[in-house]
């Protein structure tokens, strides 16, 4: 399976559902939720880009609602294969982050699970070398048993 198949079942799975209205859970908690809600009112998921959710310290991720998450899911998993070499792929950990230490995976349908499995399958058989690099099986871990434990 090469990645373009991959990023195409994502698409599938997840490129069809409608955009939230709202983006965070508590959208007017205070500034950072307010900052993080403009932040992703003006992206999709073909627009996402580093420069709005790749910093894991100021990450409006953290904050969304599983439909947001959802909605993104093909952005996020574009940004996460991003990459070639061996300082690339600047969006994996988050990705790993937020399905492994969330329930995000557990709102997903059969489908959209599915998808998840491909694309940890994809990983798992060509990305195993950053995996390592970047100490980022323990994270890998939680995918899969979240993967498990919602199917």
């Amino acid at each position: 399976m090469d990645k373009s198949t991959i990023l195409a079942a994502v698409d599938q799975a997840f490129g069809q559902l409608p955009r939230p209205k709202i983006m965070l859970r508590d959208p007017t908690h205070c500034e950072e939720c307010i900052d993080h809600e403009t932040v992703m009112q003006t992206v999709t998921p073909q627009t996402v880009s580093l420069n709005e959710i790749g910093n894991p310290g100021w990450d409006p991720i953290c904050y969304v609602t599983d439909d947001t998450y959802a909605y993104f899911m093909p952005g996020f998993v574009r940004l996460a294969l991003d990459g070639d070499n061996e300082y690339a792929y600047p969006y994996l950990d988050q990705l790993f982050f937020h399905l492994g230490h969330t329930d995000r995976i557990a709102a997903f349908n059969a489908d959209q699970r599915r998808a998840v499995a491909q694309l940890i399958d994809y990983i798992s058989e060509n990305l195993l070398d950053v995996i390592i690099q970047y100490c980022l099986e323990i994270d890998f871990d939680h995918v899969n048993a979240n993967l498990a434990a919602a199917s």
